[in-house]
């Protein structure tokens, strides 16, 4: 869902981004759920031929920046990367909202409609701050 609501916010944008999505708790090809498939259509986005991957060291070299949507996950990431520990944040670590400001963002796998749109709403809020961040760390 983060990878889709970050490519269309930056869409268009003067800004080059390639952005690609994995998990630190994937078997990989898994296809996204019919709630992200379902909000993200809502939302103009067509994520119906994405698939999971495990993240791994071609995908943290190839980043300049890598970001996750829990302290668990970042703490992960420090541990199985230590080299990257520099570029990985939590993907509400720069959210102007302080009320969301380095919170996790749930993961609504297995969950219902509601725990899919709360989540969205957290990434669209955190994602145009995030993306500062980004254009003045390039």
């Amino acid at each position: 869902m983060a990878e889709g609501l970050f490519q269309k916010m930056t869409q268009g944008d003067e800004a080059s981004f390639d952005v690609r999505s994995a998990g630190v708790a994937t078997g990989g090809g898994q296809e996204p759920s019919k709630y992200t498939l379902d909000i993200l259509k809502e939302e103009g986005i067509d994520l119906s031929s994405n698939k999971s991957q495990f993240l791994d060291r071609e995908l943290i070299n190839w980043a300049s920046h890598i970001f996750t949507m829990s302290a668990s996950h970042l703490y992960t990431v420090h541990k199985m990367f230590p080299e990257a520990s520099e570029k990985t944040f939590l993907v509400t670590e720069f959210c102007d909202n302080q009320l969301i400001a380095n919170q996790d963002v749930p993961d609504p796998y297995g969950g219902n409609r509601n725990e899919y749109e709360h989540t969205r709403n957290l990434l669209n809020e955190s994602l145009p701050s995030l993306v500062n961040f980004i254009k003045t760390n390039i």
